[in-house]
């Protein structure tokens, strides 16, 4: 996969988690990108249930205690025993900086690679047991820390439907469910990172699904995002030309749509690079 079409995943899955974890959103606060120093240590998500008697009955979330961290891999990336020890250490680090005991915390690895090899060495090294619970939810038992690593692709259709579908080459199906219970959650005017990087990287199928033109798309894009009200603001124009060369990259049709010179389209389109 070239560099250019490279998908940043990372944000969307901090929504993702909360779409997934939704019926609980008034139970569970949610702390994105937590650093746990001033230098560049950070956990991708960290999910802090307010009522610890709460008891959270969604698949991924059986496993919660009182503070749970997310490490999320996108799905071109593998999780080897080095990866397994980091996200080990940010839980330790994070019990010492934050003072929580450590049978309050819980690690949950998001990945649509199954880990085989570090399957393997947790349990013929480590000693570790590994129970595939089935759809995609498998349990590390004899580590410091409750352990479930959750193999995206292969989770519930129906209890996981944003989260399996967090990657390229999702169904017309599922991109068609997606909308339709996005719509359920949040109003698909409102900006969404989760739904703009899953339409960059699965921008036929979505097509395909809402029958639309890619003019079409483009103008949905830009009124969700509320582009299209700032077309008369040069800046604001040019941020939005910029913003819509990660849906396709057609100069030509991109200057068609907005009403601009082509020229200015070629022009941002470098700044941007």
């Amino acid at each position: 996969m070239a560099e250019d079409d490279k998908i940043y995943w990372h944000e969307a899955f901090q929504e993702v988690l909360q779409l997934e974890l939704h019926q609980y959103a008034e139970f569970l606060e949610f702390e994105n990108d937590h650093k746990l120093s001033e230098e560049a240590l950070r956990m991708d998500v960290v999910v802090i249930k307010k009522d610890k008697d709460v008891k959270i009955e969604k698949n991924i979330g059986k496993i919660f205690k009182g503070r749970n961290i997310f490490e999320y891999k996108s799905e071109t990336v593998t999780f080897s025993q080095w990866d397994y020890n980091k996200v080990i250490g940010y839980a330790f680090l994070y019990s010492s900086f934050m003072k929580i005991p450590i049978t309050d915390i819980t690690i949950s690895v998001v990945l649509t690679i199954y880990p085989q090899k570090l399957v393997k060495h947790l349990e013929d090294e480590r000693g570790f047991k590994v129970l595939n619970l089935g759809d995609g939810i498998h349990y590390v038992q004899g580590d410091n820390f409750p352990i479930q690593i959750l193999e995206s692709k292969n989770l519930s259709p129906n209890d996981n439907l944003f989260l399996r579908n967090l990657r390229r080459n999702i169904s017309p199906e599922d991109m068609a469910k997606i909308l339709k219970s996005y719509k359920e959650h949040k109003p698909l005017e409102k900006t969404s990172v989760y739904l703009d990087r899953l339409i960059q990287a699965n921008l036929n199928i979505y097509k395909e699904v809402a029958n639309m033109s890619f003019k079409d798309i483009c103008m949905d894009m830009a009124v969700r995002n509320g582009w299209e009200d700032n077309f008369a603001d040069m800046n604001k124009t040019k941020q939005a030309v910029k913003r819509l060369f990660a849906l396709v990259d057609s100069p030509e049709k991109i200057a068609e749509i907005m009403d601009i010179p082509i020229e200015k389209v070629m022009q941002w389109k470098q700044e941007a690079v």
